[in-house]
């Protein structure tokens, strides 16, 4: 099996880590779902769920554990509901990141795992356009989107970086949720003693400058003072 990418994906704490494995001429097995079922709302506690959907033989796991007494049945964390015994969701013991999903129904479902898109490494993210799995896009985008690097599936940890998503947020844009815009970062010290984040929210609105400024025409000073006066 030729492999064309490999996407990275873990839990908030690194715990929990796995890779996806698209073989060569093989990606269209694979898709992005945005899901606004009410059982997906209420697992995710999030109004929109986001997942990427590929074939159960892609997806390889591990778990790795950071101390002698962690077993790996509290960080690798399953859960079926009562009313869903069809289901099940996977999600991190320790920082309770949700990372996947499977169902059995339809019967043709349970050769396929939904992952939560969240849960793949940013650089990823930004190659999910790069192999057809965000259509259409960038059609009108000349932006160039660095490919990410080649991944290496062997046990080590891997990191997570903190930046915008390019294609999510041509998505946004246009919409009442593209007005606001959040930059986050990170960065970390070569001995991993220090570690520093940052996060930038900026609400961008279409009202006049005067209204944003709240400066107020001499006129209409005078008009109010007058009625407060009386």
């Amino acid at each position: 099996m030729t492999l064309i990418n490999c996407l990275r994906g873990s839990c908030h704490c690194g715990r929990n880590q796995y890779v996806v494995q698209i073989p060569q001429d093989a990606s269209s097995a694979a898709r992005v779902i945005f899901d606004s079922d009410f059982r997906q709302r209420i697992s995710s506690a999030a109004p929109l769920s986001a997942f990427l959907r590929v074939p159960l033989s892609w997806y390889h796991s591990r778990a790795f554990a950071f101390f002698p007494d962690e077993p790996r049945s509290t960080i690798r964390r399953i859960y079926s509901p009562p009313a869903e015994q069809h289901t099940l969701r996977h999600f991190c013991g320790f920082c309770g990141t949700p990372i996947s999903y499977w169902s059995e129904r339809p019967r043709s479902e349970a050769d396929y795992i939904q992952l939560t898109l969240g849960s793949l490494l940013t650089e990823d993210l930004h190659g999910l356009d790069e192999i057809g799995l965000i259509p259409g896009v960038f059609e009108d985008d000349s932006m160039d989107i660095v490919a990410a690097p080649t991944a290496n599936t062997g046990s080590q940890l891997i990191g997570r970086d903190t930046t915008g998503i390019p294609w999510f947020e041509s998505m946004m844009s246009g919409s009442r949720l593209g007005n606001l815009q959040t930059t986050r970062g990170a960065r970390e010290s070569q001995d991993g003693k220090i570690r520093v984040e940052w996060e930038v929210t900026e609400w961008t609105a279409d009202d006049d400058e005067e209204a944003n400024n709240g400066k107020r025409k001499r006129g209409e000073m005078e008009t109010g003072d007058q009625d407060n006066a009386t």
